[in-house]
């Protein structure tokens, strides 16, 4: 009988972005923001912690992406044709 595992989901960069944005939205509501109200996306701190937390997992997924293939193309020799 074979069992499958779940595969463990290691790529963390795309989450820590994530909690980086999120910080980083709530703050720049905090410091910024919009003063009049009448900004649909600055107005409010929910939406700025979302399109924070998006923009940041967005952008780490990114630099892992392109880490992982820097990696690959210079210093993983498992992966050249030698």
């Amino acid at each position: 009988m074979t069992r499958y595992r779940m595969k463990k989901y290691t790529n963390r960069w795309p989450w820590i972005g994530g909690l980086l944005g999120a910080l980083g939205g709530f703050l720049y509501w905090h410091e910024i923001g919009c003063l009049t109200g009448h900004c649909p996306i600055q107005s409010h701190w929910q939406t700025m912690i979302f399109w924070g937390a998006m923009t940041g997992f967005l952008l780490g997924d990114l630099l892992h992406q392109l880490a992982g293939k820097r990696m690959n193309n210079y210093g993983d020799a498992d992966k050249r044709n030698l």
